[in-house]
Formats: structure tokens, C-alpha cells, sequence
């Protein structure tokens, strides 16, 4: 399918019509999202998620249609008749990793989330200090540029796709989304370090742990910081994140064939997880809806931290 051909950013230049900007998934902010449209159906736009956010630096969304049909295979559409003959697609390409030497140079305690973490979140909860430490050294967790935090994403394989870079307030509150490491080896601080012929190929947060713990039921939730703090207020389960609610598919849910976990959507988002759970063939889960009954947005982190009356 040829993405950039048939869909494209909403514009007047593009539709003919009036643009209409809506709040940024990611974000929050009101009319500053633009959605990609189909110019081969009526202009309607593609998803309500897929666009780009106006607030390039202290947000930085920009989920592609690319991107949403891989994520989302049996959405794609029959496009032949419409869109003009092209080449056949190519092979896919293999994957090349990142540097586990990348995440060995940044691994540090110093990020502003995970001080917060061992030392708020942790009284809070009554973590105590090996535990905090055994959560740290086993994800991997890295620091960036001013104090922000790296969830790396490596697989089964311990193969680093790439790194998550988020900003966190002393509260233990996301101030936004930073960036993503491939992003700074391509074009950043770090510009002409990214190997070469690098595809992007997500993976979901602690991947890396799942040969280690071949018995251990699985739990996967939408934010690394909730997997951060239920791997040690629950450690007898294996705590995975998607990295957002649009980051579930049943491409990343491959490592867990033959694998029994259940899925825990943020309030909210129980409807558009299990409409892709129920195109995943083949798996042994369970999904959660227990936190419908909570205000949009919330969860298992959030019920953990309030009940402990100490804010997120």
C-alpha cells in the first residue's frame, strides 16, 4: 500500500475544505491535531489517532498511516483499482538493532522519574531498596539529556528496536513526550550514529525479561512507569507496557504465544484493546475491564498511589 500516495495530512490544499484540528491524543492539548486523510475515499480521515501533533517539540506525536496498518494488518484496504500501478512492494527488511552498548552507556539512576521513583513512589508503597534496585538493573532503565528517562524497548533476543525518551516532573508527572533514541542517532545530538539500513520495528517495554521467567504470567499495561511500579508491588507477575494505547498489535503479541497474561487497558481504552484482541488469533489471555469504573485515563499505578493517598 502506498501510504504516502493516498494518505495525507488534512489540509485545505489537500481536501478543498476547511482544516479541523482536534486534541492530541498524547498530549491533551485542544486543536493542535491534525489527522491524515483518505484521498481515495471522500477525504474521511484514516483513524482519530493517526496525524500529528502542531506541538512538535514538547510533544513530538506523529503516528503514520505506515505505521497504524502494520500495527493493525486487517485494517488495510483494497487499493488496487484506485491507485495508480506501482512496483511490486519489497521484501521486508531485516532487522538491524541498536548498540547494547548504547544502553550500557546510559544506564544511570539519575533521570528525574526514577528519583522520584525510589525515593516518593517507593515510601509510598513501601518499596524498600533492593526491591527498587532489582526493578532498575532488569529494565534497563536509562537517562537522557536533562534528566530524562529511557525506557528501552529490547526484545526476547535482547535486541535494542530503540528507546522510549520521556520527561518527568520531581512529582513523578509526564511533562510530555521527548523523543525516541533512533530519532537522535538519525537526526539529533547524536546524528549519524544509526546503523545502517535501521528499520523501526517496535517491541513491547521489558520484552528482553520474558526468557528468564518462562512460567511467569504476564501482565501488559500501557505505560512503562505503571509496568515500573507493579513489577515491584506485584513482582510473582511479568510486567510489560505497550507504550501508549495505540501501541498494542498482534504483531508484538507474537512473543507470547504459548504464553498465558492478561491485559490491563487504562480507563477508557477497554473497547479499542479488545477490538484488537479480537483479531489475534491464537493467544491465552484475559483483558481487564476493571477500570472502566475510574475517570478516563486512570490506571493501576493510580489506584496504587491513591490509595496510599500519595499523588502521582
Amino acid at each position: 500500500m502506498n501510504t504516502d500516495y493516498r494518505y495525507q495530512l488534512d489540509s485545505p490544499r489537500v481536501t478543498g475544505r476547511r482544516q479541523q484540528k482536534t486534541t492530541c491524543p498524547q498530549c491533551g492539548r485542544r486543536k493542535c491535531f491534525v489527522r491524515y486523510v483518505d484521498t481515495h475515499d471522500d477525504y474521511r480521515y484514516l483513524n482519530d489517532n493517526v496525524g500529528r501533533c502542531d506541538h512538535e517539540q514538547s510533544c513530538g506525536y506523529h503516528y503514520r498511516p505506515s505505521e497504524y496498518f502494520r500495527d493493525h494488518p486487517w485494517m488495510k484496504k483494497e487499493t488496487t483499482s484506485a491507485q495508480p500501478r506501482t512496483q511490486a512492494s519489497p521484501s521486508p527488511q531485516r532487522l538491524t538493532p541498536l548498540s547494547m552498548q548504547l544502553v550500557d552507556a546510559c544506564h544511570s539512576p539519575q533521570s528525574t522519574f526514577w528519583l522520584w521513583y525510589a525515593s516518593r513512589c517507593a515510601r509510598a508503597l513501601g518499596f524498600d531498596s533492593e526491591t527498587v534496585r532489582r526493578v532498575y538493573e532488569s529494565y534497563h532503565i536509562g537517562v537522557a539529556d536533562h534528566g530524562d528517562i529511557i525506557f528501552w524497548q529490547i526484545d526476547e533476543q535482547q535486541r535494542v528496536r530503540t528507546g522510549h525518551i520521556m520527561t518527568y516532573g520531581p512529582d513523578g508527572h509526564r511533562h510530555g513526550h521527548s523523543g525516541w533514541v533512533h530519532d537522535d542517532l538519525q537526526r539529533g545530538r547524536m546524528r549519524g550514529q544509526l546503523p545502517d539500513g535501521f528499520v523501526l520495528q517496535q517491541c513491547l517495554f521489558g520484552q528482553h525479561l520474558l526468557p528468564a521467567r518462562p512460567e511467569a504470567h504476564v501482565g501488559i499495561v500501557e505505560s512503562e512507569k505503571t509496568a515500573l511500579i507493579m513489577a515491584a508491588r506485584h513482582p510473582q507477575i511479568l510486567w510489560l507496557a505497550t507504550c501508549g494505547s495505540s501501541g498494542l498489535s498482534p504483531d508484538k503479541l507474537e512473543c507470547l504465544r504459548g504464553r498465558r497474561f492478561t491485559l490491563f487497558p487504562d480507563s477508557g481504552c477497554f473497547d479499542k484493546w479488545k477490538g484488537v484482541m479480537d483479531n489475534t488469533k491464537g493467544l491465552q489471555y484475559a483483558i481487564s475491564d476493571g477500570l472502566e469504573a475510574y475517570p478516563p485515563n486512570t490506571d493501576l499505578a493510580d489506584l496504587l498511589l491513591k490509595s496510599r493517598e500519595e499523588p502521582s
